[in-house]
């Protein structure tokens, strides 16, 4: 393999508080390619490469996990890019490194820069952004200010205390999860806000008094005064779900007669599969379902046997086995779900699905575990031919089956 045109930077660059470098990863050996490079790393720079225990002498110890990750990725041929900090004296100088395969993957070049002088610009404007973020008087929508830690509220506008309902006096008490409906899993929606900073979600909020509502809303993650913060914004209320007689319509009131009415029939099945019938007869409670399975879990055994009633598993021998890895209840469990929506089996990468669910028909569903003593035992998994059938405003009424299923199931099985 030819070694790269060798580098030969323009006479100004030499002199550049800048270090350019070269690392060939068969020989395992660094070159400067400029004879300057900033002042703290200038001397002895391979060792900052080569030498941890040199490297995070240097280096603050909070950015030394960054930088060490960044260095041994880079003989897995991967780009890099790392900011850490060097104290001198008083002083604390910030830097940038950056890499990148070149070379026919035989070498990887980079640099390292000094970037002290633009953090104070960049501070300043993330101190105005939290600032702005933190104050939640100048909206006309609902705003409020949450502790990231423990999901406290610290902060919110007149619109918001009348959205939630909630008192001056009661503050001091009021946390995230009392707002968002219990059905949304909220350590995953934070563990994604982590990530993506911003996000625009579609919640059931549940006010101190009120109707839960269904709304559109903005949450952000950002630091003020060194506290990790969340603002939770109400951008626009869409729907407010009426479960009571005062339902003009009476449409809500009727649909939750009929799940009462079929959790009842469910209380005095006499089995498996009276219980999936009787769900089955009443699917025009759930739009799009073509088939309802009862999965019985046996993780320890990695074993789950099935049970189902639909055209769509007409040949499907009752308690069939299947290896637990790889389940839906494997992936709710590990993942710590309320619940599990698929949207295209077809787009899945669990085992089940391909050996299950797509062969007979089944392009979407959504699954309810349940669980005796701490351990899952029941999954009720609600099956349609169509993609994208379900949606998690249909969390409450599959749950509400789900759990009478299960409680059902451990009267028949004691009996």
């Amino acid at each position: 393999m030819s070694r790269p045109e060798p580098f030969a930077p323009h006479p100004s660059i030499q002199d550049a508080p800048l270090l350019f470098w070269r690392i060939d990863l068969l020989k395992r050996s660094f070159e400067p390619l400029n004879e300057s490079g900033p002042g703290l790393l200038a001397k002895d720079n391979y060792r900052f490469f080569k030498d941890k225990a040199y490297r995070e002498e240097m280096i603050l110890s909070p950015d030394h996990v960054a930088v060490n990750s960044a260095i041994s990725d880079v003989k897995f041929r991967v780009p890099v890019s790392a900011i850490f900090r060097i104290q001198s004296g008083n002083v604390i100088h910030w830097f940038k490194l950056s890499g990148w395969p070149v070379g026919g993957h035989r070498y990887y070049e980079g640099t390292v820069e000094e970037i002290s002088e633009h953090m104070s610009q960049l501070q300043d404007i993330f101190t105005q952004h939290g600032r702005r973020l933190y104050m939640t008087d100048e909206d006309d929508y609902p705003v409020a200010v949450f502790r990231k830690k423990d999901r406290q509220l610290v902060r919110y506008n007149d619109a918001f205390a009348e959205l939630a309902g909630i008192s001056v006096s009661s503050q001091k008490k009021y946390r995230l999860d009392n707002l968002v409906a219990a059905e949304i899993k909220l350590p995953l929606l934070e563990e994604r806000l982590l990530l993506e900073r911003r996000l625009s979600e579609t919640l059931f909020l549940t006010p101190t008094k009120g109707r839960k509502t269904q709304a559109l809303c903005l949450l952000e993650c950002f630091i003020f005064q060194g506290t990790d913060l969340i603002r939770f914004s109400v951008v626009d209320v869409l729907n407010t779900v009426v479960d009571s007689e005062e339902d003009p319509s009476g449409q809500k009131k009727i649909v939750e007669t009929e799940t009462d009415a079929l959790c009842n029939q469910l209380k005095e099945s006499s089995s498996i599969v009276a219980m999936l019938d009787a769900i089955y007869a009443r699917k025009d409670l759930l739009p799009g379902l073509d088939a309802i399975m009862y999965s019985d879990i046996h993780a320890r055994k990695n074993s789950v046997f099935v049970y189902a009633r639909g055209n769509l598993f007409g040949t499907l021998e009752p308690g069939s086995q299947y290896p637990y890895s790889g389940t839906i209840a494997e992936n709710i469990e590990k993942e710590e779900l309320e619940y599990l929506i698929v949207d295209d089996t077809q787009a899945s990468i669990k085992a089940i699905d391909w050996a299950l669910f797509v062969p007979h028909g089944v392009r979407s569903y959504i699954a309810k575990a349940l669980y005796t003593r701490g351990a899952m035992r029941t999954v009720l998994i609600f099956c349609s031919a169509t993609k994208r059938a379900f949606h998690d405003d249909q969390v409450g009424k599959v749950s509400k089956i789900a759990t009478t299923f299960h409680r059902r199931l451990k009267q028949i099985k004691n009996s």
